[in-house]
């Protein structure tokens, strides 16, 4: 066997890193899962401007946590996981990121529609039970 024929054969290789899943593939998928886990955070500090205009209205307590781990967890894992796609520690932080920003948007959307402005936006109520199975999920995570 030639040096360029295991030169190639390693490069194949090493482009199917997860499940048959190029690295160009996983690197858009860690990427996209990042861009949507912030894109999520930014709208859920929209929906808390929001909320915090209406004195009387409960307030999500954990939302510095949650923004500032969505901000960190994402990014840092979607790096890992676009350069060592077959590392499954960037792959539980992208994951750990998404789910807290869903959980976090999805608390600021219900108290948003059910509390601040009651019947303004669709769906509060179920919002609130997305929001229910997040910590399950993130203590599995």
């Amino acid at each position: 066997m030639l040096y360029s024929e295991v030169v190639t054969e390693g490069a194949r290789e090493h482009r199917r890193a997860v499940g048959g899943i190029s690295s160009r593939a996983a690197s858009w998928i860690a990427w996209s899962l990042c861009g949507l886990s912030l894109a999520l955070t930014a709208l859920s500090v929209l929906l808390l401007a929001l909320n915090l205009s209406h004195p009387d209205t409960h307030i999500y307590n954990p939302w510095l946590d949650n923004t500032v781990t969505a901000k960190s967890f994402s990014p840092v894992g979607a790096l890992i996981a676009s350069r060592h796609p077959a590392n499954p520690v960037g792959w539980l932080l992208c994951l750990y990121g998404l789910v807290i920003s869903i959980s976090h948007f999805g608390a600021q959307y219900a108290i948003y529609a059910l509390l601040a402005q009651p019947n303004s936006l669709p769906a509060g109520q179920a919002m609130a039970w997305i929001v229910s199975w997040g910590l399950p999920i993130i203590i599995g995570l």
